[in-house]
């Protein structure tokens, strides 16, 4: 896959084919940023899966911003998100679809 992609792809098969390493994200935190809000995720289990940052905010409305497995490729333990946005963050949930997460109890953060 790396020589046909032309890029070392080595990071993401390398979760799939030799560790044992589990799902389990984790939201550490988020910090008030410029132009908006930081979301500190940790991945506990260490492996690399795509998840949504589900936002509602304060006003009531809500977003889902799609993460791809990209995201872990210079650091598969933990990351920082930007949000962009002028309104105030009410709670961040952490959904990874199809992939079940081992503990569910840390994917989210309420004001």
């Amino acid at each position: 896959m790396s020589n046909i992609t032309g890029k070392n792809l080595d990071w993401f098969f390398n979760n799939w084919f030799f560790t044992n390493y589990y799902i389990d994200l984790s939201v550490k935190g988020v910090t008030k940023a410029a132009g908006g809000y930081t979301v500190a995720i940790k991945n506990v289990g260490g492996f690399v899966i795509p998840f949504d940052v589900k936002i509602t905010y304060a006003d009531g409305s809500g977003e889902s911003i799609h993460q791809t497995p990209v995201v872990w490729e210079k650091n598969q333990k933990q990351i920082a998100i930007d949000i962009k946005t002028t309104k105030t963050i009410k709670s961040v949930t952490l959904d990874g679809g199809i992939f079940m997460d081992a503990d569910e109890s840390n994917n989210s953060w309420n004001r």
